[in-house]
Parts: C-alpha cells; sequence; structure tokens
C-alpha cells in the first residue's frame, strides 16, 4: 500500500450509492433551479425536464460500460478519460469535475439558507452568505469523519426527500389548472431548449457514483445500480413537480418566487403545505450538499494520485477520508459562496458537466483500441450498432454546451486554463514518475 495504514474503506451498498448519488442530483436543482429555467420554458418547464434526461441515460450507459471495466475512485472524472482517452484530456476532466462539484456545493448552501428563510411567520432573516458557510462546515466535520458517518446521514435525508416529494406531487395533483398548464411557452421551443440546458445542472452527478468505485462493496453491481436508480428516481419526481407546480399555479409566478416549490404547496395545503414542502427541501438540499462535498473530495483526491497536483492532496486521515482533498474543497466552496451568484455558477457547472460527458463518450469510443484486454472482459459493451449510444451522447452534449451562454463558457475555459497551467508544470516537472504512474490502474494503491 503506498499510503502505510490509512486507506479507503469500503462501506457503501446499493441504497448508499444510490442516495449520495440521486442525493447529489436532487437538492437545489429542483427546489431553486426550476424557477430560473421556467423563465425560458413557462409551463413547460416539465418537458424540459424531459429532454434534459435523454443525455443523461446515454452518459449513464457509458459510465455503467467504464465502471464494469474496472471500477476505481475517481473513475468517471479522472483516471478512465485519463487511462482511455489521453494524459491531457483526462487531467482537464478530472479538474473541471472537481469545481463542477464545488459550485453545487455553495449553490446548496446557499439555498438551504433561502428555504430556512421562507419558514412562514419568520420575522427576522438570515444572511444567506454566513448560514451557508456555517451549513459547509457543519458538513465538513461530517464527511471529516468518514464515509460511515456519511453513509448514514446521506441514507436518513434520501428516503425523507423521495418520500415528500411524492407526497408533493400525488397531493398536488387534484389542484391542477388546465389554463395554467396551457399557458405558452414565453420563449417558444428554443426556451424549452434553454431550460433543458439549465436544468442539465439538477441531473448532473448522477454518473459519480462511479466515482466511488473503491468505497463500495461489491462495485460492479453496487454502481451500477446506483447510476441505474438515479437516474429513474430523479427524472420521474423532476418531470412529475414540475408538471404540478406550473399546473397550480401561473408559471409567472412559480419563476418569481425565491421558494417556488413552497409557494405551489401553500396554494393547496395552506401554511402547513409550505412549511412541509420546505422541511422536504431542507432534506433535499443537504443530502445533495452532504454527497457533494463527499465525492467532490474524492475527485480531487483520484486526480491527485497520479502526482500532477501536489501529493498532500492524495493523503489519508485517520477515518479514511482524503483530509487535504476535504479541507480545500471546503474552502473553494466558501470563497464561491461570498463571490458567487446561484444562476452564473449553475451555468459554469453545467458546462464542466458537459465537457466530462463528452469526454466519457469518447473514452467509450476508444476503450477497444487502447484498453482492450479490460474491455474484452467488461460485461456489458457500447459496441458495433450500440456505439450510436456514446456518438448520440457527444453531439447532444455539444449543442447544450454551446446554449450555455458565452459568459458561463468563458469562465470555463479560464478554469480549463488555470488547470492547464497545473498540468503542464506537474507534468513537466516529474514526468517519468506522472508517465509510470499513467501507465497503472490505481485501485490498488489505497483500498484496505
Amino acid at each position: 500500500m503506498a499510503n502505510g495504514e490509512k486507506h479507503l474503506r469500503q462501506e457503501l451498498g446499493v441504497l448508499s450509492v444510490t442516495a449520495i448519488t440521486a442525493g447529489i442530483v436532487i437538492g437545489a436543482g429542483v427546489f431553486v433551479i426550476t424557477g430560473i429555467a421556467a423563465k425560458y420554458a413557462g409551463a413547460y418547464t416539465y418537458v424540459s425536464y424531459a429532454i434534459g434526461a435523454v443525455p443523461v441515460i446515454l452518459v449513464g450507459l457509458s459510465t455503467i460500460m467504464l465502471n464494469l471495466m474496472y471500477p476505481v475512485e475517481g473513475g468517471e472524472s479522472y483516471v478512465y478519460p485519463t487511462r482511455v482517452v489521453s494524459h491531457y484530456a483526462g487531467f482537464l476532466s478530472g479538474w473541471a469535475m472537481w469545481m463542477a462539484l464545488i459550485g453545487p456545493v455553495a449553490i446548496t448552501a446557499k439555498a438551504f439558507i433561502m428555504y430556512v428563510n421562507a419558514l412562514p411567520g419568520l420575522e427576522t432573516k438570515l444572511n444567506i452568505a454566513v448560514g451557508a458557510v456555517i451549513v459547509t462546515v457543519v458538513f465538513f466535520i461530517i464527511n471529516w469523519l468518514g464515509i460511515r458517518t456519511v453513509k448514514v446521514i446521506q441514507n436518513i435525508l434520501f428516503l425523507f426527500m423521495v418520500a415528500g416529494l411524492v407526497i408533493y406531487i400525488i397531493l398536488g395533483l387534484p389542484h391542477l389548472n388546465a389554463e395554467y398548464l396551457g399557458m405558452a411557452a414565453p420563449k417558444g421551443f428554443s426556451g424549452i431548449w434553454k431550460g433543458a440546458s439549465l436544468l442539465i445542472f439538477a441531473y448532473a452527478g448522477l454518473t459519480l457514483a462511479a466515482d466511488l468505485g473503491e468505497e463500495a462493496k461489491n462495485p460492479a453491481r453496487t454502481i451500477t445500480w446506483g447510476v441505474s436508480l438515479g437516474i429513474v428516481v430523479p427524472a420521474i419526481l423532476y418531470v412529475g413537480s414540475a408538471f404540478v407546480s406550473t399546473g397550480v399555479i401561473p408559471w409567472t409566478d412559480f419563476a418569481a418566487s425565491d421558494a417556488p416549490y413552497a409557494t405551489v404547496a401553500g396554494k393547496y395545503m395552506g401554511a402547513f403545505g409550505v412549511t412541509f414542502v420546505i422541511l422536504v427541501a431542507w432534506a433535499a438540499i443537504l443530502s445533495s450538499h452532504n454527497a457533494e462535498q463527499t465525492v467532490g473530495t474524492r475527485i480531487l483526491f483520484g486526480t491527485s494520485r497520479d502526482k500532477i497536483l501536489p501529493k498532500a492532496f492524495a493523503s489519508i486521515n485517520s477515518f479514511g477520508v482524503p483530509g487535504n482533498a476535504l479541507i480545500l474543497t471546503a474552502a473553494m466552496t466558501v470563497f464561491l459562496i461570498i463571490s458567487g451568484t446561484i444562476q452564473l455558477v449553475a451555468e459554469i457547472v453545467v458546462a464542466m458537466f458537459l465537457y466530462n460527458w463528452i469526454i466519457t463518450h469518447v473514452a467509450v469510443l476508444m476503450a477497444p483500441k487502447t484498453q482492450s484486454e479490460l474491455f474484452d472482459k467488461a460485461p456489458f459493451k457500447l459496441n458495433g450498432w450500440k456505439a450510436i449510444v456514446p456518438v448520440a451522447g457527444i453531439i447532444i452534449s455539444v449543442a447544450l454546451l454551446v446554449y450555455q451562454g458565452p459568459k458561463a463558457l468563458l469562465y470555463s475555459a479560464i478554469w480549463l486554463a488555470v488547470g492547464s497551467i497545473f498540468y503542464f508544470t506537474g507534468y513537466r516537472s516529474k514526468k517519468e514518475e506522472v508517465d509510470k504512474l499513467i501507465t497503472e490502474w490505481p485501485r490498488d494503491r489505497y483500498l484496505e
């Protein structure tokens, strides 16, 4: 073992991986970004959600194939791209996905305080930035104490969240208004497509189960189910809740609210409904925040194991957690909380995810040539006519990437440029050692 007595610990079963994956997916995306998307798609926001599920399903299939080849920590974000595509493109994928998790950690911390402030009768509003920093610190401590602590809290939050959203949908159905559902999309189909491009943020994260390959029990089975359920559960809840939301109140009111789901519930459940939805939102947002800190830390850890980034971020604390990687992830989160805006950060995050999805699909297409031995042994392959999955995924992901807008693409390009500086500096200083490490698959270096 490369790290003495401290190693990662295999603690995660199917429920835990699903709870972490879907917990990342269902959070600020549904309770905050849905309202932003409604400004473009109007009453057809649920259609935007359905469209957004398509590229997610495609990248989910590609991720499952790569995971079945070789489950590994940081696999989907960094290891598969570096070993299958190229050192440089793979490093940028890991670098991009680290930011793609830091952004949502900041967004969910702010979103939690926004929903606290939405409590009926609350006279004094909390400072959003200060409250978000406190949330980040609390969950930093939870993550520091190990994956077992994370697992227990995540399972509780996830199950409560799913039950709450199902109740929200069922109780809202009798109150649908056909007039509201028939309101024209404010920007036509272009607006629906723009809504879908924004709502990718709400789906972003389901493939990240493959970044927990060394902490999952029976990872081939566990992560395959985690990714699969991470697609199905959020897609049903998203489409159903968006349909109800823009059918109970006009989409204009929904889009204008700081806590849109609470506003809807108040129409058919009164003050109790507002409180109920706020509690569900708390569970959803905190499960997302918790899981994002967990996986974001593992991405930075995975990206550091080949020593392009400082080896300090590949160290593991006495609880089996990449401690220094967790510290830097939390510190970057605090910086974004203080300086960022939710919509801009969300658009940047989506751009980072889409870049990673493109690289993931490319890896699937290249795997038969660059990793033929592992590919031949994989029980599930996307070759022959099934190669249409990664090809279609690339085309759709590129189209959605363009829709993120020039500002998001510019900031994303700047972030990748910073990553390029780290890559070329770190790689050139120890080229032979890095080349040797990247020819290896790192799972056995840290697994207990």
